[in-house]
């Protein structure tokens, strides 16, 4: 076996500079394991507005909030990054932000409601707004026929460390009596230390792309980076194929974004104890790591393209097998049967929606590593977070839909997103767009 498929970073330069990147991947994944996927929610519904009424709305307007803010700042902030050279700072800037304000998560009181949006509104945004710079390195660390091992292989790494935590998680849980949603906080300030400790050796040993840079003399930063997108945004129309693959990452980045957003609250709805959920999340972050063996190991040779259209594939199917789910359940109720309806399938779909989350997440980025223009990657990941928070912005309407209309039809309606996504996709040309961009 050669020794690249053992360890696929073999033989690449910049092994400290490697290693430092997906260290802040392996950081990030306390907030969106803990946080946003797996205790949050229940906590700020059970704990801080204890209204089943209004529940998922007021988290879908707080999770959205959030993302709304960071959509509207990424592409300016991505723009003055790359103006001044400041991609390391914004990313380190992010990661401590992230890291105090989840640590403060911990001392949120019951019916606390608006504390816990005026502390983890800021916690969300310094996530999500890290991630973009975190993507934007990633040109400059690996050849355009590398990206997808890179990407992929980071990802991997995240998923053993989510894996680790789920462990840690459950153990506490068990061993600490920590079963019931008021006696979380504790893994809130864990899930924050976490973070500040990973992100130490991105601060020591990342290095600032020493890029040439079209810095605008004679004007202040705001100003140079407003200058700068306006720039970009005029000439988005010669970068066709990257235009397509943003406008597809919106829709289905929706899908994503909902499912992850609402996957715990789905699971505690249809009867999983806190303890089953961990296991749930932890057999979904199991697939999520076999999902990144494909971008690893075979994105880079079959295509980028032929990557994210086999993964969309995945998530439609897990989408609909979501929405069967959720009409048998409640046929089932509504028939009067006695006892539960089987939780079994579930099991199935969460391995599904394992696969796709992990290698999904990980094409997407090295596809739009592979497209974006030199000199300006953290611009073009700023437009790409944009479409990604965008698309979290539609927890919203999908929770009022879910919520009036019910979960199977919400669904569905999921799965029109993704549906929409694959077929723009379609049209994409990787080869011209990579052409395009490096004509620059």
């Amino acid at each position: 076996m050669h020794k690249r498929s053992l360890y696929p970073l073999y033989g690449m330069p910049r092994q400290r500079q490697l290693w430092s990147w997906i260290s802040f991947d392996v950081a990030n994944q306390s907030f969106t394991l803990i946080i946003n996927t797996l205790l949050f929610s229940i906590f700020f519904s059970a704990v801080v507005v204890r209204n089943d009424a209004i529940d998922d709305r007021i988290w879908a307007l707080t999770y959205g909030s959030s993302m709304l803010l960071t959509a509207l700042l990424s592409p300016l902030a991505g723009a003055i990054a790359d103006e001044r050279g400041l991609k390391k700072t914004f990313l380190i800037g992010s990661g401590v932000m992230c890291g105090v304000f989840t640590c403060a998560l911990g001392f949120i009181q019951p019916g606390q409601l608006w504390l816990a949006i005026l502390l983890y509104v800021p916690a969300n945004f310094a996530f999500s707004i890290g991630e973009n710079f975190l993507a934007s390195f990633l040109p400059g660390l690996a050849k355009q026929d590398e990206v997808g091992r890179v990407s992929g292989f980071s990802w991997a790494c995240a998923y053993a460390a989510a894996l680790f935590l789920l462990i840690l998680t459950a153990g506490g849980m068990l061993l600490m009596d920590m079963q019931s949603a008021e006696k979380w906080r504790p893994i809130f300030v864990f899930a924050g230390l976490w973070f500040l400790v990973f992100i130490v050796p991105t601060y020591r040993w990342l290095d600032e792309p020493n890029l040439p840079r079209e810095v605008h003399p004679g004007k202040n930063l705001i100003t140079a980076g407003f200058v700068r997108l306006a720039e970009s945004m005029r000439e988005i129309s010669r970068f066709k194929d990257l235009a397509l693959l943003l406008i597809a990452s919106l829709f289905y980045g929706t899908g994503m974004s909902v499912v992850v957003f609402f996957a715990s609250k789905l699971a505690d709805e249809y009867g999983f104890s806190q303890v089953h959920l961990v296991i749930f999340v932890a057999v979904i972050t199991v697939s999520g790591i076999l999902g990144t063996i494909i971008p690893t190991l075979w994105q880079d040779k079959i295509g980028h393209r032929r990557s994210v259209l086999f993964f969309l594939v995945v998530w439609l199917l897990t989408a609909l097998g979501f929405a069967g789910y959720a009409y048998l359940n409640e046929a089932h109720t509504a028939s009067g049967a006695l006892g539960k309806y089987p939780t079994w399938p579930l099991w199935l779909i969460g391995n599904l929606l394992g696969f796709g989350l992990g290698s999904l997440g990980s094409a997407n980025r090295a596809f739009v590593s592979y497209l974006a223009p030199p000199n300006r990657e953290a611009q073009t990941f700023g437009l790409w977070g944009l479409m990604w928070k965008l698309s979290a912005i539609m927890t919203f309407p999908f929770a009022w839909v879910k919520d009036t209309m019910g979960t199977p039809e919400a669904l569905v309606v999921l799965a029109g997103f993704i549906l929409a996504g694959l077929v723009i996709t379609l049209f994409i040309d990787e080869k011209r767009g990579h052409a395009v961009a490096n004509a620059e």
